[in-house]
């Protein structure tokens, strides 16, 4: 996989939660636009990969993904595949290859307290946190209701 396919992607979700996109060929457009080198087969499997769907005001994220809750939260629930604790004031998330990088972008856009910094890789992410007492409570919000850490 490419270097810069996790960041076109993440440019992709932001693309499609931001106007809207009837066609590949309008979000290869866009891309173009933007100094992204992409053919429509590459849009067509970024969006396969990003599980967008169609609908009457063209391509969107997954319901659920939207449905009541905020997509950055979202965007983390549904990309952590485990979290753990590494020393006292460091969390190990591990992702699916090449979500890393927009799971640590949402991470950093909620701001929350206790997350000093992130550096994600490709399917890895460290998290800097703020003391040994938030690194349990971490662990748990980055896990979810429907996952144990």
């Amino acid at each position: 996989m490419s270097r810069e396919r996790p960041k076109r992607l993440l440019r992709i979700l932001e693309i499609v939660s931001t106007r809207r996109v009837a066609t590949q060929e309008d979000l290869a457009q866009a891309l173009t636009a933007e100094g992204w080198k992409v053919t429509q087969s590459s849009v067509s499997r970024d969006i396969q990969a990003l599980k967008l769907v169609k609908g009457k005001n063209g391509y969107q994220r997954p319901a659920g993904a939207a449905a009541g809750r905020d997509p950055d939260e979202a965007r983390i629930r549904e990309g952590i595949l485990t979290a753990e604790a590494a020393g006292d004031h460091l969390v190990v998330v591990h992702t699916s290859p090449g979500d890393a990088q927009r799971v640590a972008v949402s991470i950093d856009r909620l701001a929350w307290a206790e997350v000093l910094g992130t550096l994600a890789g490709d399917d890895t992410i460290f998290i800097a946190v703020a003391d040994a007492r938030a690194t349990r409570p971490l662990i748990k919000r980055l896990a979810g209701p429907r996952r144990k850490a």
